[in-house]
């Protein structure tokens, strides 16, 4: 027995050489040859069977001088059995409605042909198609073609809620929104998120097992009946379970955002859609922030009898504009180290005329949220951000407070070259003591990587520190405001400052800014 080997080209010849021997009567069949053969094809004017057999298209016309028979052939001439496929009536191989108006004959093996009802059609469809890509697509303000990790930079949830609307291009404060009870006592970004809003606060609610008995323990007695609470605090999901716990207990709240960047946006839509006049959303700027906290102040026929801040700026608006209004405030409480000493500034001028606790001072908000939640936070940051690598970078953590603690042991685990500066003694044995090297600021800033601001203080970091710093440095504040970093001097100011991912270009040595 003797095994023929053929090689690719000449079995490539194999079928040229068989139609050869083929009559010109058997070779005939074929599509889309001619417009013989299209108009041989189309459906009889009178609607004749569909499952009639199609007639034999007729003979194109002989080939000219030179061209032999393979010449006169194409290539799909070779797919004889695909003609006897369109005469069987099995309706697995009937005609099949195409999508753009022609049809598609499908063959044994699965191979679709499509048979255009006319050529005029298949122009008009391919010109439609070239006029429908011409045609400009809308991109909101986040790019389609931006990267996960650049889309990163807000919250999950915020990225996972972003829908690319015309809406999202105008101020919240233009808009007439009104929630399903009819209420539009309330400012927020899109109440149509507030169904993922929803979402997030019950997945809060099984972290935070204290108010949720406490809610479920003194519902019924309504302990906080008659208070009128206006807050100004970080509008997150773990908030919302606060500000319904006290509705739960009987209090009356308004509240508006601490920070500009902070608010979740679908968190805030299902406080509102629950029936809470909430006046915040994410990218406010400074005159709607001001705004939003007048807002929730300034009411017809309703007026607070309780402040809860962070940060000071509630209290401070209500000194400046409604003083009177703390005739009838019972207390104040304070959350941030940096509203604390804005309230110790009031009780020195003599201006303090109500009670104030001081929650910052407490211990479980020093113990867990400052150090804890501190040293979760800042790697989350960051790799948000810049999606850096933290091994073998040198940083630099300005203040070993509890958020510097935090701060300093998450950077350490990463594999950073971690150092500190301080100005309290006993804090820095403590820095000392952990295994960090103390340093002044002025020592190591040509050279580190990373500048983490953690004080409560103002002008951390100067001009001439932002001046001496390496390219590409990252600023980054922990702290309450963006006070810690000078950014108000004219050369900073004029540079690009991109609010949405809290990027500030500085052109001359490219230095990033984290700080807002």
């Amino acid at each position: 027995m003797s095994v023929q080997v053929v090689s690719a080209a000449a079995a490539a010849k194999v079928p040229e050489v068989e139609l050869k021997d083929l009559s010109p009567s058997e070779a005939e069949p074929q599509l889309g040859l001619s417009t013989a053969a299209v108009s041989a094809m189309a459906p009889p004017a009178g609607g004749g069977d569909p499952e009639a057999p199609a007639p034999v298209a007729e003979r194109p016309p002989a080939p000219g001088p030179g061209s032999g028979p393979a010449a006169a052939l194409s290539p799909a001439a070779g797919k004889v059995p695909q003609a006897s496929a369109m005469k069987r009536s099995d309706p697995h191989h009937q005609h099949q409605r195409h999508r753009d108006g022609g049809e598609a004959l499908v063959s044994p093996d699965g191979t679709v042909t499509e048979a255009p009802r006319t050529v005029k059609k298949q122009i008009q469809f391919a010109d439609q198609k070239q006029e429908f890509n011409k045609r400009p697509t809308k991109i909101g303000r986040r790019s389609l073609s931006r990267s996960i990790s650049q889309s990163s930079t807000d919250s999950y949830s915020s990225a996972a809620s972003y829908t690319d609307s015309s809406d999202d291009e105008t101020s919240p404060r233009d808009k007439q929104q009104k929630n399903s009870k009819g209420s539009s006592d309330f400012c927020v970004k899109n109440i149509k998120q507030a169904e993922f809003g929803r979402r997030e606060i019950e997945i809060a609610e099984q972290e935070m097992p204290a108010l949720m008995a406490l809610r479920k323990r003194a519902q019924g007695e309504k302990p906080l009946a008659g208070a009128k609470i206006v807050g100004c605090t970080h509008i997150t999901a773990q908030t919302a379970v606060l500000m319904e716990t006290l509705g739960a207990l009987g209090a009356q709240c308004r509240w508006a955002a601490c920070n500009i960047y902070s608010t979740l946006n679908e968190v805030a839509a299902a406080l509102a859609e629950n029936g809470f006049p909430v006046f915040a959303w994410k990218g406010e700027s400074e005159d709607d922030f001001w705004w939003c906290i007048d807002r929730c102040v300034n009411v017809e026929g309703w007026q607070p009898n309780m402040i809860l801040d962070d940060g000071g700026d509630l209290t401070h608006w209500i000194y400046k504009k409604y003083p009177n209004m703390f005739k009838k405030i019972k207390g104040i409480v304070e959350e941030s180290v940096t509203g604390v000493h804005r309230l110790y500034q009031l009780s020195k001028a003599g201006k303090l005329c109500v009670p104030a606790m001081n929650v910052n001072d407490s211990v479980t908000k020093q113990k867990f949220d400052n150090l804890y939640c501190c040293r979760e936070s800042i790697l989350d940051g960051l790799k948000r951000t810049t999606d850096m690598m933290f091994g073998g970078k040198q940083v630099v953590v300005c203040g070993y407070g509890e958020v510097g603690k935090g701060c300093c042991a998450a950077l350490k685990a990463m594999g950073s070259i971690v150092y500190v500066t301080e100005i309290d003694p006993i804090c820095a044995l403590q820095a000392c003591m952990d295994g960090f090297r103390l340093v002044k600021l002025n020592e190591v800033i040509r050279q580190v990587d990373i500048v983490i601001t953690c004080t409560g203080n103002k002008n951390v970091v100067t001009r001439e520190h932002l001046d001496r710093m390496k390219n590409s440095c990252i600023v980054c504040n922990m702290g309450h405001s963006n006070t810690e970093i000078d950014v108000t001097y004219q050369s900073i100011s004029q540079c690009d400052f991109h609010s949405g991912f809290k990027f500030l270009w500085h052109f001359s040595d490219t230095t990033v800014f984290l700080s807002e």
